[in-house]
């Protein structure tokens, strides 16, 4: 080998005797965790509020059971950081309906689930329902949703399944998948009574939050 020769390789080791001490003293920097996904967004409505009590039956008003069901179904959604809900309203106050579901399109809600008590002229009618907009057919998304928390419900609390129904909503106004809930009818003399046991409305919230769930899921 010529002088020239030996050189360049006492160079070349040089180099990467460099290299190796460097990197020992330097530790490759750790890579970023990776970053946690969104939350889905959930609106839910405590219907009515305010001046508009809904309906009331031998003093119990519908805009009261609607808040107390929508705050424990925040409640609940609470051991799941995955899932975040958002609600219309948290106290005794009216908020515009077109408001309410504009709010879940400003947020980027996933779905927007609005919450009642019901009544008829009938007290023989009984049980829980969720309704869809008159425009939403079997199979629209919509009406998934209405099918999931009306099975949760009815399977949380054994209330007669009145189904998935149809009217004209000022759900109209807006393209997320909506729907109202009817828990139970206030003129129902058995679910006057059990609309206003902490029971049996802990049953009806955990209903609603595992439709939530299995929806998103």
């Amino acid at each position: 080998m010529t002088k020239f020769g030996a050189l360049a390789v006492a160079l070349f080791a040089a180099v990467v005797a460099l290299i190796v001490a460097s990197s020992a003293r330097w530790p490759a920097p750790t890579p970023a965790p990776p970053r946690r996904p969104e939350p889905v967004i959930v609106v839910v409505d405590a219907g009515h509020g305010g001046h508009d009590p809904g309906a009331i039956v031998h003093g119990v008003q519908e805009k009261r059971i609607a808040l107390e069901l929508a705050l424990r179904v925040s409640e609940l959604a609470g051991e799941e950081p995955w899932i975040e809900i958002l609600l219309t309203r948290s106290g005794d106050y009216y908020v515009d309906l077109r408001e309410r579901v504009g709010m879940a399109e400003r947020e980027g809600a996933a779905m927007y689930i609005s919450i009642h008590a019901n009544a008829n002229a009938s007290t023989t009618i009984c049980g829980a329902e969720t309704w869809v907009h008159e425009s939403v057919r079997p199979g629209d998304v919509s009406w998934k949703l209405a099918e999931v928390i009306q099975r949760n419900l009815v399977n949380a609390t054994g209330a007669t399944d009145r189904g998935v129904l149809r009217q004209p909503l000022y759900l109209r106004h807006t393209d997320l998948p909506a729907v109202l809930v009817e828990v139970g009818y206030l003129t129902c003399p058995r679910e006057h009574q059990l609309l206003q046991n902490p029971e049996y409305k802990e049953r009806i919230a955990e209903g609603i939050w595992r439709g939530i769930v299995e929806f998103v899921r």
